[in-house]
């Protein structure tokens, strides 16, 4: 039997929808009355909705104060970047011994969306693939704390790349150039050979952090692959 996702879930899910789209700017105070009105749901689920994303570090309460997005500091994005390298290496220790009995389809499929995106100049539409690309590859790993320790993490990092558009696309660099790192790791998967997948997953590179002042953050918050 198919679970529908509850009232606290889905609207958890649309909120930060907002936030990504930059609807709910960091550090804007979270109004509930006129949320609630706008997703359509009563105050009580709202409030267990941001006491969740409260207890994911996308929203800070205060007292008297009610809710706000989270603005990351510098020191912030460096921990969320070094974090989410040491969680997909952990994926890859679980995955490559398994690889023989794995399919990799979903991966070639997000990968056929990116060049897609890429194709049009869809800069969004590449950044939501590239993140998809990335769960579905610690998905394999088959470890569900893992999968929602990552997931969590993405979201933190997607907000705070998501100030605007303009400034995530930046990030991923020429569109072309990340979707052909991304089939380059998808080869390498298939090879089974643990050497050229790191190598692959080196060959992302590094990328500098630009905050939506438009100045460079501190290199080694920048890794985007």
């Amino acid at each position: 039997m198919i679970e529908q996702p509850s009232l606290v879930e889905m609207a958890t899910a649309e909120i930060k929808k907002l936030i990504v789209a930059g609807s709910l700017g960091p550090g804007e105070r979270i109004y509930e009355p006129r949320l609630a009105e706008q997703l359509g749901i009563s105050r009580p689920p709202l409030r267990e909705a941001l006491r969740a994303l409260a207890a994911q570090d996308i929203l800070r309460q205060t007292p008297r104060r009610g809710y706000h997005v989270v603005e990351l500091s510098d020191v912030d994005v460096d921990e969320i970047y070094s974090f989410r390298s040491v969680l997909e290496r952990m994926a890859l220790d679980l995955l490559v011994p398994r690889l023989a009995e794995l399919s990799l389809s979903d991966l070639e499929g997000t990968v056929k969306a990116m060049w897609a995106a890429a194709d049009v100049g869809d800069e969004a539409g590449v950044v939501i693939a590239n993140r998809a690309f990335h769960e579905e590859l610690v998905a394999l790993a088959g470890h569900r704390r893992l999968l929602r320790s990552y997931r969590s993490l993405m979201d933190q990092m997607q907000f705070c790349m998501s100030r605007n558009l303009r400034t995530e696309a930046q990030t991923v660099g020429d569109l072309a150039a990340g979707c052909r790192r991304h089939d380059l790791l998808v080869e390498a998967l298939h090879s089974g050979d643990r050497e050229r997948i790191d190598a692959a997953v080196k060959a992302h590179g590094e990328r500098t952090y630009l905050p939506a002042d438009g100045a460079a953050g501190s290199a080694g918050a920048g890794e985007e692959r």
